[in-house]
């Protein structure tokens, strides 16, 4: 119940943010006008417009990627046994970084790439994103199986050679591509519409569907793999799944809006302190508290400096990054091994 009022609190403010006042009144008088099939004062229209065309689709794309981003760190954290876990861990967002700095550099060079320009990108990032993935599952197999440890490092090493590709793009980009690839590698949800909204929800409730299935799962994976194993679940299969659902959730969020980091690290923390380490709870939770985040960041990226818009990453990093250092004070104080 508190989350849904605060949901709502956070919804009526992201109709506020901004440089441009909504009025609730003047848009209940449209609404009541588009009911009954009246024309609208110029008034209603500007009103009308920036809520149905700008504003609301942003409102939930934010649900939806907050949602994937946060049931990812969930899921990932529950897999590797490490409350530190990020779905980033594993070269994710390294992957789409450096596919998407590629593609911009490339649109710049070639403008005749332009026409569809943004759609290259997005589907550069998630290209990008599950071929990270799927060189760090391809280095981190072993005779054994899949090691933990060893899917970690190959993640480190992904993240650094696309850091590297990404630091390579931008020396030799000109001035308009590096601006657009920092620009993008900070976060954004600036320029939803409706058809990406409509996308997302369609890929996002499968998703969504298959990260609460996997409850029960994670539940024996925190056992430890071996006594998993003896209760009967085929650990294998299981982690590969995990692994490539998170891969998949966070290449279809980042793709769309860039990169957008802590969610999955921070929101899942929140929800086992304020539920259960149970996954019975804990993944919807971390469902619902994700998509009360990433609204409340989109709201305070647009009402701090209004008219300017933060990148929405900026604002997940300055709430996320001291998070995770008190996470990281916390746990060498409580004498727990990361």
């Amino acid at each position: 119940m508190v989350a849904l009022l605060l949901a709502v609190i956070l919804l009526l403010v992201g109709l506020q943010a901004g440089s441009f006042k909504q009025s609730i009144g003047i848009l209940f008088e449209a609404l009541s006008h588009k009911l009954n099939q009246r024309a609208l004062s110029q008034e209603q229209y500007l009103q009308w417009y920036v809520f149905s065309e700008l504003r609301a689709p942003r409102i939930f794309m934010a649900m939806f990627v907050g949602a994937l981003l946060a049931m990812s760190g969930c899921a990932m954290q529950g897999l590797v046994r490490n409350p530190l876990a990020d779905p980033g861990l594993i070269g994710i967002s390294g992957g789409a970084a450096a596919a998407a700095a590629t593609a911009l550099a490339l649109i710049n060079h070639y403008p005749q790439l332009a026409v569809g320009g943004q759609y290259l990108i997005a589907l550069s990032a998630f290209v990008g994103a599950l071929l990270a993935v799927w060189v760090v599952l391809i280095v981190a197999r072993t005779p054994a199986g899949m090691a933990i440890s060893s899917l970690i490092l190959a993640g480190v090493a992904v993240n650094a050679l696309a850091g590297t590709h990404i630091g390579a793009i931008s020396y030799m980009a000109n001035d308009d591509a590096l601006r657009q690839i920092t620009y993008w590698t900070m976060g954004s949800l600036g320029g939803v519409t409706w058809s990406k909204v409509l996308f997302v929800g369609a890929l996002s409730l499968p998703i969504i569907g298959l990260f609460m299935h996997l409850r029960q799962p994670l539940n024996l994976f925190a056992l430890g793999e071996n006594e998993a194993q003896c209760m009967g679940l085929e650990v294998s299969k299981y982690k590969r799944l995990i692994l490539w659902l998170v891969a998949f959730s966070v290449a279809l969020a980042t793709a769309l809006c860039g990169i957008i980091g802590f969610v999955g690290l921070v929101v899942p923390h929140i929800a086992r302190t304020l539920f259960s380490a149970d996954h019975k709870y804990l993944m919807p939770a971390c469902g619902a508290l994700g998509a009360i985040l990433m609204l409340g960041a989109d709201a305070a990226s647009r009402a701090l400096f209004p008219p300017l818009e933060i990148p929405i990453g900026i604002v997940t990093s300055a709430v996320g990054a001291p998070f995770f250092l008190y996470l990281l004070a916390k746990q060498k104080a409580g004498g727990v091994n990361a």
